[in-house]
């Protein structure tokens, strides 16, 4: 320490004076850091560097938001000007965003942060007093800590480095301007002033707790604790041990800053706070105790399953936690049980939902009862239109977002009518429920969407929603969709007007007979057969098909989504062993390409596992020589 102190004294009077410049720009930058930090933690999202903060500060979007995270009722995020910067970006300051910096400025006022702490718009706008805007963020989050509203800024002295660059870029924009450096130091005490009656009895009564805490006798900890001139709150005779151990651990954090800081810089000058605990922060560490507590009780009523006491645990006054509703407490369960569980997955372990976790959550689960109560009422309505047998509006509630049903199609009015109608004069409760309701109006969205396309001849919309699973068809087969759609669309030609409804009973039947008369058909040809090489009928499959068989490996160039839409008719020539092969695709004749029975055995036989068709398609040759045996050389 001598040493330090005789190479000091070797230093000029300028050269003493440039160091100490230096200093103050380092301790700014880490007041910058620290500022940083703790806005990152409030806003969870990242800032600019120390180095390019202040400047990124003067739009006032980063203190809207900070006004908005204690103070969401007077600075809602949808009264922030340019929150997303893109106008800043792309032309730089506008005069409204000297509207954020007042939202932020009158959230403090609200709150009750002393004005003396407060910089005028003029110091963050034009630039003219930064480091009264860093000082003032520092007081600001002291007293939300105190509050119980935000974590506590860190103290990154001697922690943080900066290049020398960095450092003598500050101390010219520091000499620049030829502020005075605020005293960062004496925040705590000058907050204590500030909000007290009788300051020397609030000193006193800190001091004492200080002195209580060193001694680390709980009980005398207690007894300073609640002393009335502390102005001290919340406290909870239950928690004192945490009290005195926390209140412990800060108090020897403070102090190991407070010498790192005297180490670098002996010729700063101290006081008693420098040392001690402000009012302000033993509240703000009580607080930090209480919420602990709090999430506690909270976690213990999830792992109970207990509604009501998840409910009480709630509107513990520590966690400050808006907008609950007693109605909502097994909504509440729900959604927070699924988030306590999720956060687990997420860590790996168990661990307590925070306050901003638990306040979203909550918003959460409000907005899912307001949905279900919004569903509950449109369900009753549409009960009660399809009871009256109003077509009209037994679709308008069905369209209705609150019912929260598939999409409804106006063509099919009458038929959702009707059906459900019938679904309903068989209920024993006389009503439909929502799911009861989900299931029937999604098959018959997908009986009006094959109605719809068998009126356009679309072929492809009609496979699709046939094969939907909403649908609950059965017994469909993949080979019969033309003649499922030809049969249906004959039925709507014959029709009145050719606009006859197509119901579900009519689908299922029109399956059943196709596939009856398809079987029929291949009866009679296996009958006629007289040897293995007889020609039989042309087979017809998809590509999907071949390739769920495992026929068909790959189309070159065509994506595996376009594979329904291609169609191989395999026919027997009429010189034995011998195969034509055509494909269509959407309808349309492409190639073909002649196939050899004995080729095909002869690759086997080399042991050749893949051949191609078309120089195109990839077959399994293997596969391939079975399905032509099943279908053609068997009796």
């Amino acid at each position: 320490m001598m040493g330090s102190s005789a190479a000091y004294e070797r230093l000029t009077a300028d050269e003493m004076d440039e160091q100490r410049r230096q200093n103050i720009a380092y301790q700014y930058l880490c007041h910058l850091e620290e500022a940083k930090r703790w806005m990152e933690s409030c806003l969870n999202e990242d800032l600019p560097p120390p180095t390019e903060l202040e400047e990124s500060l003067r739009n006032g979007v980063t203190l809207a938001k900070l006004g908005n995270f204690f103070s969401p009722e007077l600075v809602p995020l949808k009264k922030i000007y340019d929150i997303d910067q893109l106008r800043y970006k792309g032309a730089g300051l506008h005069f409204r965003h000297t509207d954020n910096i007042n939202h932020w400025r009158q959230a403090m006022s609200r709150i009750g942060l002393p004005t003396l702490f407060q910089p005028e718009t003029t110091d963050i706008y034009d630039k003219k007093n930064m480091p009264r805007v860093v000082y003032c963020i520092h007081a600001l989050s002291l007293y939300l800590f105190k509050l119980g509203l935000a974590p506590q800024i860190q103290d990154l002295y001697g922690k943080v480095n900066f290049t020398e660059e960095e450092i003598n870029n500050m101390k010219c924009e520091l000499d620049k301007y030829g502020l005075q450096m605020p005293a960062f130091s004496k925040i705590g005490g000058i907050l204590a002033n500030e909000l007290s009656v009788d300051e020397a009895a609030v000193h006193a009564a800190v001091i004492a707790i200080n002195e209580a805490v060193d001694r680390g006798v709980v009980l005398d900890t207690m007894v300073a604790l609640r002393n009335p001139n502390a102005m001290l709150v919340n406290l909870q005779e239950k928690l004192v041990a945490v009290y005195q151990e926390l209140l412990y651990q800060a108090k020897s954090t403070k102090m190991a800053n407070t010498r790192n800081k005297a180490h670098q810089n002996s010729s700063d000058s101290q006081d008693v706070y420098d040392h001690c605990l402000t009012q302000a922060e033993i509240q703000g560490n009580i607080n930090k105790v209480n919420v602990h507590a709090a999430l506690e009780y909270v976690d213990e009523a999830l792992e109970r399953k207990d509604s009501k006491s998840l409910y009480a645990a709630l509107q513990d006054s520590a966690l400050l936690l808006r907008r609950i509703q007693r109605e909502n407490a097994d909504w509440y369960l729900e959604q927070l049980t699924s988030d306590r569980e999720q956060k687990a997955l997420e860590l790996g372990y168990v661990d307590l939902l925070e306050k901003e976790e638990l306040q979203a959550g909550i918003d959460a689960a409000n907005q899912i009862s307001i949905r279900e109560h919004a569903m509950e009422q449109a369900v009753s309505r549409i009960n009660g239109a399809i009871r009256n047998e109003n077509v009209a509006q037994t679709m308008k509630e069905l369209s209705n977002p609150d019912a929260q049903l598939p999409d409804v199609y106006p063509t099919a009015a009458e038929l959702y009518q009707q059906e459900l109608h019938l679904l309903q004069s068989q209920s024993s409760q006389g009503s439909l429920t929502h799911e009861e309701l989900f299931v029937a109006v999604e098959m018959l969205s997908a009986v009006a969407l094959i109605n719809r396309a068998v009126e356009a001849g679309d072929l492809n919309g009609f496979w699709t929603n046939l094969m939907s699973p909403a649908l609950g068809l059965t017994d469909v087969d993949e080979e019969n969709i033309q003649r499922y759609f030809n049969k249906l669309a004959k039925r709507k030609r014959r029709s009145q007007g050719g606009c006859a409804f197509v119901s579900w009973n009519d689908l299922q039947s029109c399956v059943n007979r196709i596939n009856l008369s398809t079987q029929e058909e291949q009866d009679i040809s296996s009958r006629r057969a007289t040897g293995k090489n007889k020609k039989q009928n042309t087979l017809s499959y998809t590509a999907a098909r071949l390739h769920e068989k495992g026929v068909l490996l790959e189309i070159e160039d065509l994506p595996f989504s376009q594979f329904r839409n291609v169609i191989f008719e395999i026919a027997p020539s009429e010189e034995a062993g011998r195969f034509q092969v055509k494909t269509k695709f959407l309808g349309v004749d492409m190639e073909k390409f002649q196939l050899n029975y004995q080729d095909l055995l002869q690759l086997q036989y080399e042991g050749v596992a893949v051949m191609k068709m078309f120089d195109k398609a990839k077959v399994n040759v293997n596969l391939l020589i079975f399905l032509l045996n099943k279908k053609f050389f068997r009796n």
